[in-house]
């Protein structure tokens, strides 16, 4: 029999898409899964277009507003199956991602496992396409330029990998994948296969675009904190605020904030764009680790 998953679906006001997200899911090739839902406490139709759906795979938990990691916690804990399969509510996923990447996840022997993605709208029209490295050296490597290693809705992992690694940090707002996967990489190596099975969709109300300058700062704690780290305990609140406070008042910090506030209030890609993403990379590089 086929390995029975839970996916895990954390959801806050996301009435607009929720429905393309589920749709995806339920048309999936694989059939075999629980649906667990967490609605953290949202405050348009969400619910009520959940409910909608008839279908006894789904399990909707509802719970009042803290927060994406918080819900993830809980969400772990509610699903049933030994494999957990990430996605957000305002994204969808092909109609063969589960089969592909549950054969690929249990073949590599990784811990963690994830796929490229395209690009969506908010029509769901394909922008581009996002391309994984798919060895664990590798996405380490990515990880420690800040570049893309892992996509977080894309994942699969073990449900009792992630709950000896002590969970989502809620210290890491925004960053708190990237914190994680520095700490899962301790029990076991992580994978991607390298194929767009997900849709991740993008536009100005993006919660890391909002706080771009949040991610780019746990981001660099968590590298700086973890380079030589041997140990998958979380990271103590006294060594967080102590390199938070190191990093935010570096030169290279400052004006790396700037350099974020005038890329997010640019509407469209241009040169001058082009260059100071560029130019951001450069900062980012030169940080101390």
């Amino acid at each position: 029999m086929k390995n029975k998953i839970s996916i895990l679906l954390p959801v806050f006001n996301d009435e607009e898409f929720i429905s393309r997200c589920i749709s995806s899911i339920l048309e999936n090739s694989y059939t075999n899964y629980e649906l667990v839902i967490i609605n953290d406490g949202s405050t348009d139709n969400s619910p009520e277009i959940i409910n909608q759906f008839k279908d006894s795979r789904i399990k909707l938990y509802n719970k009042m507003n803290s927060g994406l990691i918080e819900s993830l916690n809980y969400g772990i804990g509610k699903c049933s199956s030994e494999i957990i399969m990430r996605i957000d509510g305002d994204d969808e996923i092909t109609e063969n991602k589960i089969e592909i990447q549950l054969k690929s996840f249990i073949n590599s022997n990784s811990v963690l496992h994830g796929t490229g993605a395209k690009i969506i709208n908010n029509d769901s029209e394909i922008i581009k396409i996002i391309n994984v490295p798919e060895d664990n050296n590798n996405i380490l490597n990515n990880l420690n330029s800040l570049k893309t290693g892992l996509i977080h809705p894309s994942i699969m992992f073990y449900k009792d990998v992630i709950i000896k690694s002590g969970g989502y940090d809620s210290k890491f707002e925004v960053a708190e994948d990237y914190e994680l996967y520095f700490r899962v990489s301790k029990l076991g190596e992580l994978s991607n296969t390298n194929l767009p099975l997900l849709h991740l969709r993008k536009n100005h109300q993006n919660i890391s675009k909002i706080k771009s300058n949040t991610q780019t700062l746990n981001t660099l704690i968590a590298r700086r904190l973890y380079s030589n780290k041997k140990e998958i305990k979380k990271v103590n609140p006294i060594d967080y605020t102590r390199t938070r406070k190191e990093i935010e008042n570096s030169i290279s910090f400052k004006m790396l904030y700037k350099l974020n506030a005038k890329i997010n209030n640019s509407s469209q890609e241009n040169f001058i764009n082009l260059f100071m993403k560029i130019l951001r990379k450069i900062i980012i590089f030169f940080i101390k680790i």
